[in-house]
C-alpha cells in the first residue's frame, strides 16, 4: 500500500500525536509499506519547512499554518490544508490517507481534499478537541463558529470509511454525533524502547519526571508549588525533572521565584525515544498534571504508557471518575490526585516517596500492563490490519 499519514504539525515533534503517527508510520514502512507524512510549518518553524527523510519515512512539511486560535484563522488554515492535500493527494495517488486530529483546521482540510478526490480515508480521532476549542473561548460568535464546525465533521466522520480512537470513552462520544464506523486503536508504548533499568543507580534524590508540553492543560506550576510544599516540611532531597517545550520559562522562573531553582532540572526538548525512555527509567515517578477542564475525563496521555512501560509508578491530577484516575485504580500502578490543588498532590508525593514497597509493587504492575495490554508494537500490526481491511 500507499499510505499518507496527515498530522497537523511541523514534524517531527516531541509529542503524543508524533509518537503514535510516527511509530505506525516507522512500522508499516518495515513491512514494506510506502508510508509519507504530511505535516505542517509556521513562522516559529520555518527550519522545518520542506522535506526530509526519517529512517524509511518520508516527512513533507508543506502546509503553512498560523497556529493561533481564531475561527478566521482556522478557516484560513483549513483552505491552505486543502490546497495543498489535494495536490499532494495527486502527485502521490495513495492508496488511503490517515488524518490525524488535532489539529482541526490542518484535519479539515485533508479531508475536503479526499472527499473531492475520492481517495479512501481514515480519521485518527486522538482528542475530542472540537470541545476544547469551544471551551477556550467565552465569545458567542466564536463558540457557534466551533459547534458549527463540530456539527459539520461529525457529518464528515460518519462518512468516512473508519474512525479509530485512542480511548473507549471516544467511541460513545462520537456514536452521540451519528458517528457508528468507530473502532479502538488505544495509545501504547514501545515495550523494546521503553522499559525499565536493569539496575537503578543508587541515589539518595526521588526524582519526578515530566514529559510532553509545558502549558497549556498540563499544570507543571502546581506541581511547582507542591514541590515548594515538600521543600519547606524538610525533603530537601527530591526533584522535578522535565522534558518538554513550551512555556518552560515561566515554570523555571516560578521555581525561582518559590526559591526551588535547585528542585527542578530541565532536560530540554527530546525527541530522541532512547534518551527519553533512559530519563524516564531513572525516574521514581512519572507525573501527569491535569488541569481541572472536565474533558480530561475522557482521555489517557501517550506519556501514562511511556511511564509504565518503563516501571515507574504514575501520578495524575484527575477528576476521580475520569477514564486515567480508573486506569490508576484498577491496575494499581500508582496514584491519583485532585487537579490543581497543590497540598493534596504535595501530600501524594510525600505517600510514594515514604513508601518504597509500594513504589516497585506500582512499577512492576505498570510494565506488566504495558506488556499484556498496551504494546505498540502490537497496536501498530493490529492497526495495519484494519486499514487493509478497508482498503
Amino acid at each position: 500500500m500507499r499510505v499518507l499519514f496527515v498530522l497537523g504539525f511541523p514534524n517531527p515533534f516531541p509529542g503524543a500525536g508524533w509518537t503514535r503517527v510516527g511509530f505506525f508510520a516507522e512500522d508499516w514502512a518495515k513491512k514494506g509499506n510506502i508510508v509519507e507524512i504530511l505535516g505542517t510549518f509556521t513562522y516559529k518553524s520555518l527550519h522545518k519547512k520542506g522535506v526530509q527523510k526519517f529512517n524509511k519515512v518520508y516527512i513533507f512539511n508543506l502546509v503553512f499554518n498560523m497556529n493561533l486560535n481564531h475561527s478566521f484563522v482556522f478557516i484560513l488554515n483549513s483552505v491552505f490544508s486543502f490546497i495543498v492535500s489535494a495536490f499532494f493527494l495527486l502527485a502521490k495517488r495513495s492508496s488511503v490517507a490517515v488524518i490525524s486530529v488535532p489539529a482541526g483546521d490542518v484535519g479539515l482540510g485533508a479531508l475536503m481534499a479526499c472527499k473531492l478526490l475520492k481517495v479512501k480515508h481514515i480519521i485518527d480521532y486522538r482528542d475530542e478537541w472540537e470541545d476544547y476549542l469551544i471551551s477556550l473561548t467565552n465569545h458567542k460568535v466564536e463558540k457557534f463558529f466551533y459547534s458549527v464546525i463540530k456539527k459539520f465533521l461529525g457529518n464528515l466522520y460518519a462518512k468516512s470509511q473508519l474512525v479509530v480512537v485512542v480511548t473507549p470513552n471516544f467511541i460513545d462520544a462520537l456514536k452521540h454525533r451519528g458517528v457508528v464506523n468507530v473502532s479502538l486503536v488505544p495509545n501504547g508504548a514501545d515495550a523494546k524502547m521503553f522499559k525499565p533499568l536493569i539496575s537503578k543507580k543508587a541515589n539518595d534524590v526521588f526524582l519526578i519526571f515530566y514529559s510532553g508540553v509545558v502549558g497549556c492543560y498540563y499544570r507543571l506550576d502546581v506541581a511547582v508549588k507542591a514541590l515548594k510544599r515538600l521543600v519547606d516540611n524538610g525533603l530537601k532531597n527530591i526533584r522535578l525533572v522535565i522534558a518538554g517545550g513550551g512555556e518552560v520559562r515561566k515554570i523555571l522562573a516560578l521555581a525561582y521565584e518559590l526559591g526551588v531553582s535547585e528542585n527542578v532540572d530541565y532536560k530540554g526538548s527530546i525527541s530522541e525515544k532512547a534518551k527519553l525512555a533512559r530519563l524516564i527509567s531513572e525516574a521514581d515517578v512519572g507525573i501527569i498534571p491535569y488541569d481541572d477542564n472536565p474533558l480530561w475525563k475522557n482521555s489517557v496521555p501517550a506519556k501514562f504508557y511511556e511511564y509504565c512501560a518503563c516501571g515507574i509508578p504514575v501520578i495524575a491530577t484527575a477528576h476521580e471518575e475520569s477514564l486515567i484516575a480508573t486506569f490508576i485504580r484498577k491496575y494499581r500502578v500508582g496514584m491519583i490526585s485532585p487537579p490543581m490543588n497543590e497540598e493534596k498532590l504535595a501530600e501524594v508525593i510525600r505517600k510514594l516517596y515514604k513508601d518504597e514497597s509500594f513504589k516497585e509493587f506500582a512499577g512492576k504492575r505498570a510494565r506488566a500492563l504495558i506488556e499484556q495490554k498496551f504494546d505498540r508494537n502490537k497496536i501498530a500490526a493490529e492497526f495495519l490490519n484494519l486499514v487493509e481491511m478497508f482498503t
